[in-house]
């Protein structure tokens, strides 16, 4: 394992009321423009989907799971403000980048096919710069975050599914295979929640995302050779304490859960 911090991220979204008075000429607050943009999506995409093409989205929180992989420290949480407050998010992710020498490396699930896209339109509505997000690494040509083959970005999705060779599978699927706590903490819809005033439970859905992100690449990285079994016992000790630490009562749940992980394999 790398000495570089890992970041695994999430991003959560809503259908833009901006961009639905703006743009499709919706009327009313934002929270009937935000139900008006998803049930036409669903009519155009014959039920499919009510979620808008991608620059339409508006990023209403960025999660984030970092473990620094000698000391083991581990801490997980989001990193904008208000879920309106857009620019924050996007402001904040980016802060994980400032410095080269410290710069993590991303972890996602799909992050090249929704999260970085979205990101990358958002950040260009707002006119916010980040050229240290795009800087290569050292001298190695094509060592950066855009590239889809370095490991700058692991969008493990993309990775284990072959690249797209094979069909790739959801998050949840691969965690209930392994043995890891289901997705959880939300019903419904993301922007239910967010138009309703209950943005906490959408930042905690999204850390359950980055955690299980997490997780499953350190699993992937011991079927690979690169991480011993113990080392990744190691780690879940220490993210079970932190989340332990964790004001929201639904994480009690999974910390339970992660007690046994990985031994249940007869991981040695």
């Amino acid at each position: 394992m790398p000495n570089r911090p890992l970041a695994a991220f999430d991003i959560e979204t809503i259908p833009d009321p901006d961009v639905g008075r703006r743009i499709l000429g919706l009327e009313g607050d934002d929270a009937s423009v935000v139900k008006q943009m998803f049930e036409n999506r669903l009519e155009q995409t014959d039920g499919k989907t009510g979620y808008p093409q991608l620059p339409h989205h508006r990023v209403v929180t960025i999660g984030v799971a970092w473990l620094e992989p000698e000391s083991g420290r581990f801490k997980i949480g989001t990193v904008g403000g208000d879920e309106m407050d857009e620019r924050s998010h996007l402001e904040g992710f980016f802060a994980l980048f400032r410095d080269a020498a410290t710069s993590p490396r991303l972890i996602s699930w799909n992050g090249s096919g929704f999260d970085l896209p979205v990101i990358r339109y958002r950040s260009m509505l707002h006119g916010i710069a980040a050229p240290q997000f795009y800087r290569e690494d050292g001298d190695r040509k094509r060592s950066n975050y855009q590239n889809r083959f370095h490991d700058l970005h692991v969008d493990l999705m993309d990775v284990l599914s072959g690249y797209g060779a094979s069909h790739r599978v959801g998050l949840g699927t691969l965690s209930g295979l392994v043995g890891l706590p289901g997705k959880s903490f939300i019903e419904g819809e993301v922007w239910e929640h967010v138009v309703s005033g209950e943005g906490e439970i959408v930042r905690e859905y999204c850390k359950m995302d980055v955690l299980l992100t997490l997780l499953l690449y350190l699993d992937w990285e011991v079927h690979r050779g690169n991480l011993e079994a113990g080392r990744l016992r190691e780690y879940v000790a220490g993210i079970r304490e932190s989340l332990r630490q964790d004001g929201f009562a639904g994480w009690r749940e999974i910390v339970a859960a992660l007690e046994g992980w990985p031994e249940w394999r007869g991981a040695s």
